[in-house]
């Protein structure tokens, strides 16, 4: 509800030097409401403010089934478009997504996901976009052994991973062997806080809860991967609350990263 070209001077103010759009439906920044000329306008902003183009968040329905996959690249299309728009340095073009909507369990639908994401990739190459998948919690695509499983069963330079612990960590995975196991994949970082909660997975603010910010930190240093973009992200579980402060929430879940950051040197 903040209107964008207002938002990247916030964000820079607040201290963060890395930007992630979300152009998934219903946003302010979405491709069917934010045009070529706004994209355009918003990525000078961006450029002038300091920040690396921004990565983005598209939210593509990966696994559509098969009467909507023309719709589905179509959309995934628009958004690798609107990524290109905003891109403005040497840096690789991040789209990031789930799988979407996936069928079945895991072994009788690993497969499907692999080549559903093998299709999508065709669209990526075209527009010199970086897919990178984002394991989620409460799906059967949950675990780091899952999203290593993807790396290794397509193997293209165009697909590779967005390393969000908070979707392993809610699952019971260790944060740090999590990293360890991840790192070489990754090319973007997410992170927040969350617990499970009889069965049901529930994030919280990045500093919020018990994930070890100070382990995830050397985690990073020791894989050298501390370089990618680590984004702080607020899940809808706070930013749909009426009383949310989405400065309030930057501000706080910087302070634990920076926290973290200085005591581990």
């Amino acid at each position: 509800m903040v209107d964008p070209f207002e938002a990247l001077q916030k964000i820079k103010d607040t201290g963060y030097d890395t930007l992630e759009i979300s152009i998934r439906e219903g946003w302010p920044t979405s491709p069917d409401v934010f045009d070529v000329d706004q994209q355009r306008k918003l990525a000078k902003l961006s450029e002038s403010l300091g920040f690396e183009s921004p990565i983005f968040f598209g939210a593509i329905n990966v696994c559509a089934l098969p009467d909507d996959q023309d719709a589905m690249l179509e959309d995934a299309a628009a958004k690798f478009r609107f990524a290109r728009e905003l891109h403005y340095d040497d840096t690789p073009t991040l789209v990031t997504t789930t799988p979407g909507r996936i069928v079945g369990d895991w072994e009788s639908g690993k497969e499907v996901i692999r080549d559903a994401f093998l299709r999508l990739v065709d669209v990526a190459v075209d527009h010199d976009v970086v897919i990178a998948i984002e394991a989620h919690a409460g799906t059967v695509f949950e675990f780091p052994e899952k999203a290593m499983w993807m790396m290794e069963q397509t193997r293209h330079p165009n697909l590779k991973l967005d390393l969000d612990v908070s979707h392993f960590y809610v699952e019971g995975a260790d944060v740090e062997a999590s990293v360890d196991l991840c790192a070489a994949e990754s090319v973007m970082v997410h992170v927040k806080d969350g617990e499970m909660i009889d069965g049901v997975h529930r994030f919280s603010l990045t500093g919020d809860g018990n994930l070890d910010l100070e382990g995830f930190m050397r985690a990073l240093k020791r894989n050298k991967i501390e370089h990618l973009p680590i984004n702080v992200e607020v899940s809808v579980h706070q930013s749909a609350e009426p009383e949310y402060d989405p400065w309030g929430a930057a501000k706080f879940s910087l302070d634990a990263l920076v926290k973290a950051e200085k005591a581990i040197g």
